[in-house]
């Protein structure tokens, strides 16, 4: 009896496994992914903001009231008129002002440059123009019930980093021999699931007894 061609081709699909998805292990792909779901300095870049407003409009209203005759008085600008008379360009305080002004603005730099850590872990996708990201709150969760899901363990806490996953796990058994090697074997086959962008991270396993 032969076999018919649809019959063919489904036991050759089943054969057949499945190509990687488009972007596995891309750098450029990482990089762009990255990049979305890395947090931008929201709250320097608002303080710094704010603070430039207040001067520049501190500084308005003064020049504007000096200029009808009538200066409000909200900056002491009689005194820093006389520091700026009485202070020479070798004395130590425009030496100390600018090193701070520099300083400031290469903080501010490095902060622009070099935004927070990535709060989620960026996955593979099957298409290079989709982004998807887990949470690493969410991963370290799902880790944590792939970790409990091991016979043997009561709790588990599980934190998640760009390269490492750590767990510490708690157990009310008398003898834990092995059994962070079947730990770490249920948490990455969990992470070989979630398919992260950059690769598997190390899995390190702690587990301890349980004192009832």
């Amino acid at each position: 009896m032969s076999a018919t061609t649809e019959e063919i081709r489904t036991a050759d699909d089943r054969a057949t496994p499945p190509p990687p998805p488009t972007g596995a292990g891309d750098r450029r792909s990482l990089r762009r992914a990255t990049h979305v779901f890395r947090p931008h300095r929201v709250l320097p870049a608002t303080i710094v903001a704010l603070v430039l407003a207040v001067v520049a409009a501190l500084v308005a209203i003064e020049v504007i009231g000096g200029l009808f005759g009538s200066p409000p008085g909200l900056l002491p600008v009689e005194q820093l008129n006389s520091l700026g008379r009485d202070t020479r360009w070798n004395d130590s305080l425009p030496f100390a002002v600018c090193g701070l002004a520099i300083l400031l603005g290469l903080v501010l730099l490095f902060l622009a440059v070099k935004p927070g850590r990535p709060r989620a872990v960026v996955l593979t996708s099957a298409d290079p123009q989709v982004v998807m990201g887990i949470e690493t709150v969410g991963m370290s969760r799902h880790l944590a019930r792939a970790a409990e899901s091991v016979p043997g363990v009561s709790s588990a806490q599980v934190t998640v980093s760009a390269r490492k996953v750590r767990v510490a796990a708690s157990s009310p058994l008398r003898d834990v021999a092995g059994l962070d090697e079947q730990i770490r074997t249920a948490v990455t086959e969990r992470v070989d699931e979630l398919a992260p962008m950059a690769g598997r991270p190390t899995v390190r396993v702690t587990v301890r007894r349980r004192q009832d």
